[in-house]
């Protein structure tokens, strides 16, 4: 019985040392906002998300919008200084290519120059409205939200 329980606690700490190390040797990346499908107004928005990486092991965040290239370097925001890539922002701009109207693809992408062969993509879709569309929207979201979910009654009624 003892050798039993003793073979399930190595078994259940291999599996979690495999586990631990394939984020840490592979890496994580995920937009966290916007979220996929979200509807987003046309023009510049911020993008953000969290990554694996820390301010010592030199991996970086680059981000690129409808398939344009090249990936655009992200600001690292984690709290560890400029090269803390575990939370990072990129704004879109001009210069670069904006929100579109209809269906937009955010892609980012997570590397480390050391390792070449160690690179993580995520992407989320989001929906590209007019501005006055999408600020329509979220004034009926706010609107809805501040009235705990009842329409907004107007005065005399």
């Amino acid at each position: 019985m003892k050798f039993q329980l003793l073979a399930l606690f190595l078994a259940v700490g291999i599996l979690f040392s495999i586990g631990w190390t394939n984020d840490a040797v592979y890496g994580v990346l995920r937009i966290t906002s916007p979220h996929n499908g979200q509807e987003v107004p046309v023009g510049n928005i911020e993008i953000s998300g969290t990554s694996s990486s820390n301010s010592t092991n030199n991996c970086t965040v680059s981000v690129a919008v409808n398939g344009i290239k090249p990936y655009q370097q992200a600001i690292a925001s984690g709290d560890n200084g400029t090269n803390d890539y575990s939370n990072w922002t990129f704004t879109t701009t001009a210069k670069y290519t904006a929100i579109k109207e209809g269906i937009n693809k955010i892609s980012a992408k997570y590397s480390c120059p050391q390792n070449m062969n160690l690179t993580k993509t995520n992407s989320v879709n989001v929906i590209g409205l007019p501005a006055s569309a999408a600020g329509m929207r979220q004034a009926i979201v706010n609107t809805t939200a501040t009235n705990n979910g009842f329409p907004l009654l107007l005065p005399g009624h």
